[in-house]
This record gives structure tokens, sequence and C-alpha cells, in this order.
């Protein structure tokens, strides 16, 4: 069985790049009840819409952590990037880990 390759996405046009992130992929997802998993992937969304063009992360993270805050109370935590691990420990079940295109999106509440 051959490995999957990883896809080279500065190499693809800018029709094909778009296509690709145009809807996000859950990696792992342990909200309940489940319209919190839907609010929170409409939200990253926005993010992602709005700041993706510029690769301000930041921007997104704070966007995505405020308004799970306000919506959901306090203590979200969010972390956005290429490429990266991570072991948490956090408040069940409020946790989901999104693919983006090439970002890596974690959501979490503890």
């Amino acid at each position: 069985m051959a490995a999957a390759q990883a896809i080279d996405f500065k190499d693809l046009p800018d029709a094909e790049y778009r296509k690709i992130i145009a809807k996000p992929i859950v990696h792992a997802c342990d909200m309940v009840p489940s319209e919190m998993s839907n609010e929170a992937t409409e939200i990253i969304t926005m993010a992602v819409d709005k700041y993706v063009t510029n690769g301000n992360y930041e921007a997104m993270s704070k966007m995505i952590k405020e308004a799970m805050d306000k919506k959901y109370g306090p203590q979200w935590h969010c972390a956005i990037g290429e490429g990266f691990g991570f072991d948490i420990t956090y408040q069940q079940p409020n946790m989901i880990y999104v693919y983006y295109g090439k970002i890596g999106i974690l959501l979490y509440k503890c």
C-alpha cells in the first residue's frame, strides 16, 4: 500500500487551493451538543475567511476565542498553526481539532 503524499499548496493554482480549503476537515471532536461543534466550525470558518489571506493566525485565534467565550462562557483556548503537535488536558466534552487546508486549528475549554 502506497503512503499518502503531502500536497504542496504553494504549487497549486489559486482556484484549486481555494477549493481544497473551502471546508474544514474535523480531525477530532467531542463537543456535546452537536450544535456547539457546528457553531465552533462556523466561527472557525469566519475567522479563516477573514484572516487567511494575510496569514494573521494571532487575529484568527483571538476572534475564535472571543466568540466562543461570549457564546459558551469563558476559558476557551485556541491554537492555530502549520505542522504542530499537542498534548492537552481539557474540560470534556469541549474540544475540536480542525484542518483548514494546511492550517491546523485546536479549540478547547479548560
